[in-house]
């Protein structure tokens, strides 16, 4: 935004679905940048509207703005990188020189220690920490880049030409660079700090609480990708040392100074899930480990909170495992970040929550206190009822021991009570009361009564039940009555028509045998006119003609080769077995189509 506004209102514009207007641009912006987004605006908006994969349209209030271009996000920030590398390297070529000729004029040609960081040695009276952290390099009194940079910023009230270079340069070692403005005093740091900016990184690490520092949004100035590179850094770093040495134990200190200042960012969401799980991995253990686990917990539902889909499906096991084993130190409660997470899981891939690793560790009450809550629906689901819900409440009414436990068991919410088993509810009172007299006899009464009220019940139910009967009787043998009547009728009906369909039958049978014979007649006329007059292909050609107006189908070629078939072919010779390669001989015929086909008269063949 301060190099580039144009360029940032079109990576906010290209990041959207949908058409904006300037007032949407400026509100995007403004989520994630804490400055005069409107004033950029202004300065920017002539630009933004030149940019050929920008296109405007409508007019006054109605004018909104569409992303056209193809190119993707990255290629932006590949450009933008390689132009700020080319800078830094330049900016820090710079500042080595400076610092070699600085050190050629006091008589010294030592570089700057920017990998050991703050080291241990004497410091000036004003410095704070003797002995830990020290501005000065012990062996040669070089001041660390980085207070250089904190002390200069504080004094003028603005950045020096070269903090890029500086920033690049200590941003390698971010936890020396930590130890090493944790000489400077708070007033110096309150100096500084408005006028950092994106150098404000360099006191990430710093390892002490300061008020100064809650105000920087680390995440937001290092980006995403930036907070990643910085917890790989700082890990780097440790692992340069010997994990006892007394160093290493004031890098592991600052290392949980900066992952704490990260992940307590107001933009946290924006960190990947792999970035968070990383930097809470190596994390020292405090004093109250619950307070550790409850805070990473918020920390992961946040960001899961502001995930989307495609990243959660495209996640490793092993990511969704340690995601898992981190809520696991946490309760499930309904205000919960567990229930949070899990929550969303739900709502987004419902599937995956079957699984038992998101259960761990819970038990009957902590299912009691989100059953009433949209989970209420995933304990409900076949999969997670089976698994998870139903052996815990069976486990709960076998380990009652006393009439509140199993009242309070019972008082769950449907989502748990559903799946109590009624002989185990009645087991659980019979060993509870055994020994209380007092519920024994409550439940004796209420067994009695219970009896009698349902004694009450079944004499009403069954007279009740009697009279409906003697109604439904009355009218079946009424029914019955009419339905003999008809079925008379019926059969009068069926007699003559019986009579009459025998006649018809027989004139239908006597026509079917006239037409057939006429058929046949006329083909026996045609082949004993034609035999001595006409050739016998043309005979053969009229008499297929005349076979299909009469619905028949030729079945076979001579000569050609098909699989045997019993029921379409009469072979000349030992049959042999279905299927086996035959050559046909002589045609046969068909007739009909589809399950209504006929054979009349199988084809010849012979083997093949």
């Amino acid at each position: 935004m301060r190099s580039s506004p144009a360029q940032a209102f079109a990576f906010a514009l290209l990041d959207s679905l949908n058409p904006l207007s300037s007032k949407d641009l400026i509100a995007r912006v403004s989520q994630v940048f804490s400055g005069d987004v409107s004033a950029l605006w202004k300065q920017a908006r002539s630009t933004f509207e030149t940019n050929e994969n920008v296109k405007a349209s409508g007019k006054g209030t109605g004018l909104k703005y569409v992303w056209v271009g193809q190119t993707p996000p990255d290629a932006f920030s590949a450009g933008l990188a390689a132009q700020m590398r080319g800078r830094t390297a330049m900016k820090e070529n710079t500042v080595t020189a400076g610092l070699h000729a600085g050190n050629a004029e006091r008589g010294r040609d030592v570089a700057p220690q920017v990998a050991d960081g703050a080291v241990d040695g004497p410091m000036d009276s004003g410095n704070r920490n003797e002995g830990r952290g020290s501005a000065r390099s012990a062996e040669d009194g070089q001041i660390h880049p980085a207070v250089e940079l904190v002390r200069a910023t504080s004094v003028s009230g603005q950045l020096p030409e070269n903090w890029a270079g500086v920033l690049g340069s200590v941003m390698r070692n971010p936890l020396a660079a930590g130890l090493a403005v944790d000489s400077l005093s708070d007033d110096a740091l309150q100096a500084a700090v408005p006028a950092l900016g994106q150098a404000a990184l360099i006191l990430q690490a710093l390892p002490r609480d300061s008020k100064a520092l809650k105000t920087i949004d680390a995440v937001q100035l290092a980006g995403p990708k930036g907070a990643a590179a910085l917890v790989d850094a700082a890990d780097a770093e440790l692992r340069s040392l010997e994990p006892a040495s007394a160093k290493a134990q004031e890098l592991r200190r600052a290392r949980e100074f900066l992952i704490r200042r990260l992940l307590n960012s107001p933009s946290v969401g924006l960190l990947s899930l792999d970035t968070v799980l990383r930097a809470t991995r190596e994390m020292e253990s405090p004093k109250d480990a619950a307070k550790k686990g409850e805070w990473v917990a918020e920390v992961l539902a946040t960001v899961i909170g502001a995930m989307d889909q495609d990243s959660w499906k495209n996640l490793a096991l092993q990511d969704k495992s340690a995601v898992a084993r981190q809520l696991t130190s946490v309760p499930l409660n309904a205000p919960g970040s567990r229930a949070r997470v899990l929550g969303w899981i739900w709502r987004n891939h419902p599937a995956d929550l079957a699984d038992e690793m998101w259960w761990r560790g819970v038990e009957f009450e902590d299912l009691a206190s989100v059953a009433t809550t949209p989970l209420a629906s995933a304990l409900e689901s076949d999969a997670i009822a089976s698994a998870v819900v139903k052996p815990l409440v069976v486990k709960r009414l076998a380990s009652a021991t006393t009439r509140r436990q199993l009242l309070t068991s019972l008082a769950a919410p449907t989502a748990l009570a559903r799946l109590m088993d009624e002989s185990a509810v009645q087991q659980a009172f019979d060993r509870v009361l055994l020994d209380d007299n007092i519920g024994r006899a409550w439940l004796v009464r209420l067994r009695n009564e219970t009896r009698i009220s349902e004694l009450a019940h079944q004499v009403e139910a069954l007279t009740r039940q009697a009279r409906e009967m003697t109604e439904l009787l009355g009218k079946a043998q009424e029914a019955v009555r009419l339905r003999d009547d008809r079925l008379h009728r019926v059969e009068a009906r069926l007699g003559e028509a019986a009579a009459s369909t025998n006649e018809l039958r027989e004139s239908q049978s006597r026509q079917i045998r006239i037409d057939v014979m006429r058929a046949f007649a006329g083909l026996c006329a045609y082949v004993d006119g034609a035999a001595d007059s006409q050739p016998a292909q043309r005979v053969r050609e009229r008499v297929r003609r005349m076979a299909a107006r009469e619905g028949l189908t030729p079945s076979g070629a001579p000569g050609r080769t098909e699989p045997y078939d019993p029921q379409r072919h009469d072979v000349i010779g030992e049959p042999p077995l279905p299927n086996t390669p035959v050559t046909v001989t002589g045609i046969g015929y068909t007739w009909g189509e589809g399950a209504d086909e006929i054979v009349l008269v199988r084809a010849i063949v012979e083997r093949t």
